[in-house]
């Protein structure tokens, strides 16, 4: 954090997220009443971003990155649309890492289920039927997984079709979080920026 002060960074420090000496399962926030350290580090980590957002736009969507893949960007994607989901909202998080998806891990779950990348080559089908709700304490919460890997992730990412995918979601949910590619590697997070209100960087 001293860094970040000392520097020109120009964003706001919203939350500092301690190193998780945990296993995997218990780095989720599982439980709505749930008062750990990891349930509290995310509670502050949402709160401070709802206060950035501060209404602009009737469903605000989040993107979360960082600048290199291992840094925990998955993992706070995961557990930030949890908080939101604590709080009885209707939350989306949307699987946007086109080139090393995670989340599948943190849900046991397969890689190569239909998901974002279906409907980002075909915008006829019906991506909200490939939703997951995994976690029964928050029913309000939704998982659109990445698919399978494409050969061109950049080319879908620009094509138009997430466009229309968050036009969609946004009749339904109340908060959408997407969890992408780290920023220093490939071009794919600098394109969905500008469908975003916000953007968190770990």
């Amino acid at each position: 954090r001293e860094d970040l002060e000392e520097s020109n960074f120009s964003g706001s420090i919203i939350a500092e997220i301690p190193v998780f000496d945990l296993e995997e399962n218990e780095k989720l926030f599982l439980d709505p009443s749930d008062r750990s350290i990891v349930s509290e580090s995310f509670r502050m980590l949402m709160s401070n971003t709802r206060y950035l957002l501060n209404q602009k736009s009737k469903t605000p969507t989040i993107l979360v990155t960082s600048s290199i893949k291992g840094e925990g960007k998955t993992l706070t994607a995961l557990n930030l649309s949890l908080a939101f989901a604590s709080l009885d909202k209707k939350v989306l998080l949307i699987g946007c890492d086109l080139r090393n998806p995670q989340i599948h891990r943190y849900l046991n779950e397969e890689k190569n289920q239909k998901g974002l990348v279906n409907f980002l080559v075909d915008n006829t089908l019906k991506w909200s039927e490939w939703t997951l709700n995994k976690f029964k304490k928050f029913p309000n919460h939704a998982i659109l997984l990445c698919g399978s890997i494409p050969p061109n992730p950049l080319s879908l990412i620009n094509n138009g079709n997430l466009d229309l995918l968050l036009e969609d979601a946004k009749k339904e949910y109340e908060y959408i979080i997407i969890d992408t590619a780290p920023t220093l590697l490939v071009a794919d997070t600098k394109s969905i920026i500008p469908l975003v209100d916000t953007t968190v960087y770990l």
